[in-house]
């Protein structure tokens, strides 16, 4: 099978990438136009900081852009991730997708998160964060992977609604460990 790679891209890193691209070009207007006004050492070191502001902006919106999964023959690479990023489609027997979207004003961005949990033939589970993306995202990553190894079964949980079970639980934790004296 033909090389492949999927990106993946946060709706939310790209947001703030793209302003601070556009701070960055701001700054390098405002550099040259004071260069160009008022030739002094001040100037000078406006265009030097907006030389280097503009390298250091050129490669934080390079490796946002390269993160992704490349799938090749035998096995897929995250490229956003340090640790356990090779996957070897041999090795997976398992793999499960989880993502909330459910709507909620307390929980953290952090608990956005898609997560993809491998299980290994030595039953050995590795989770790779992919961060806030799309519902599109994480169906074409599987969807590849489907195509690509035999898995005993590939799933997608996505959590759509919140749960007020959790709330009435939490309370009803909350009022038994006031009784027991665990009061926090």
């Amino acid at each position: 099978m033909k090389e492949k790679m999927i990106r993946i891209i946060s709706p939310v890193t790209t947001a703030i990438v793209c302003l601070l691209d556009a701070a960055v070009l701001g700054y390098g207007i405002f550099a040259v136009t004071k260069l160009i006004s008022q030739f002094g050492t001040m100037s000078i070191i406006f265009a030097v900081i907006e030389v280097f502001a503009l390298a250091v902006a050129a490669l934080v919106t390079k490796e946002v852009l390269s993160n992704g999964v490349i799938f090749r023959d035998d096995e897929a690479e995250f490229t956003g991730v340090d640790d356990n990023n090779i996957i070897s489609y041999e090795s997976i027997r398992e793999i499960e997708a989880y993502k909330d979207t459910a709507a909620s004003l307390t929980k953290n961005f952090d608990m956005r998160h898609a997560l993809i949990m491998f299980t290994t033939s030595d039953k050995k589970v590795n989770t790779i964060d992919l961060g806030i993306v799309a519902n599109s995202t994480v169906n074409k990553i599987l969807d590849e992977f489907k195509a690509r190894c035999d898995t005993i079964s590939i799933n997608f949980n996505q959590v759509k609604k919140p749960d007020p079970l959790f709330k009435k639980d939490r309370a009803k934790e909350a009022d038994e460990e006031e009784k027991n004296g665990f009061d926090e």
